[in-house]
This record gives C-alpha cells, sequence and structure tokens, in this order.
C-alpha cells in the first residue's frame, strides 16, 4: 500500500502521542475537513481544526489506566479506518470543573480518515457510549466543545 508510513505514523499518533497537537496538525492537509458524530459539527481547514483539536486536548489527559486503546483498524490506498477506545482523565477545562475518570472500555469511537496525496484531507469521527448516560452526555460535551472552538476562533 502507497500510504503504510502515514497510516503507521497515525496509528502511533493515537496510541503513543495523542496530545501531540503539532504532529497531529502534520499529517493534515491544510484544507482538511473534521467532522464529529453526533452532531455532524464540522470544522474545515487548518486554522479551524488546530483551535478544535487544541481544545479537545485541553480538555482531557490520559494516564497508564485511563488511556487510548485500538480494538480494530483497517486500510486501503484511501482510507483508514481505526476503531478504539478512548478513556481518558476530564481536566475539568469544559466539564465545568469536574474531574472524570472514563475507562477505555465506556467511550468507543469509530475515525475515518481519508488520505490525498500522502496527507488526511478529511476525518469523520463518531463517537459512543457504553451506556445510556454517556450517550445521553456526549452529545452535550461535544456542544459545549464546539461553543468553545467558535468563540475561540471568533477572538483571533
Amino acid at each position: 500500500m502507497a500510504n503504510d508510513a502515514l497510516v503507521a505514523e497515525m496509528l502511533d499518533l493515537i496510541v503513543n502521542d495523542s496530545e501531540n497537537l503539532e504532529r497531529t496538525m502534520d499529517l493534515l492537509t491544510d484544507d482538511a475537513v473534521w467532522v464529529l458524530e453526533p452532531g455532524g459539527t464540522e470544522y474545515h481547514g487548518a486554522r479551524e481544526i488546530r483551535t478544535f483539536v487544541r481544545i479537545a486536548m485541553a480538555g482531557r489527559t490520559h494516564d497508564q489506566s485511563n488511556r487510548i486503546e485500538i480494538t480494530n483498524w483497517f486500510a486501503d490506498d484511501e482510507n483508514l479506518c481505526v476503531e478504539y477506545g478512548h478513556g481518558a482523565v476530564t481536566t475539568g477545562s469544559y466539564t465545568a470543573g469536574i474531574r472524570v475518570r472514563l475507562k477505555a472500555s465506556s467511550t468507543r469511537l469509530c475515525i475515518i480518515y481519508h488520505i490525498r496525496d500522502g496527507r488526511f484531507d478529511r476525518i469523520h469521527e463518531y463517537i459512543n457510549g457504553t451506556s445510556w448516560w454517556l450517550n445521553l452526555l456526549v452529545p452535550v460535551g461535544l456542544g459545549l466543545l464546539n461553543r468553545r472552538v467558535r468563540r475561540a476562533l471568533a477572538k483571533t
């Protein structure tokens, strides 16, 4: 496959360096689009995506027992699909000061990356909690995140 190095780089980033904003941005085209589900929120271009990723990263951290665990992935010459559990500790940055520990088994994600010219130009991220209360909170959390991103973008 022509994009083996790009796929390997993204898989390593997800598991071992997911809080590295510059490394993340280096893998994306300047005109990339990132779509979040549920809700269908879209971020267009490097400026919006950088702001979104920076704020999302500020809202969580990882430790040995609360981290990202890839459960499956597959790729072809145009797409990379990664299924994973995202364990984390919320920092309180956009959760009204509430710190919550989420095990990787509590939040399942599927993220699909489209490849163009050796970089990712479209990212579709699907988030699903494993309990009814998490599935109620995910859209609320994504809405709060989007408000923070839009306010930050308006200031620049």
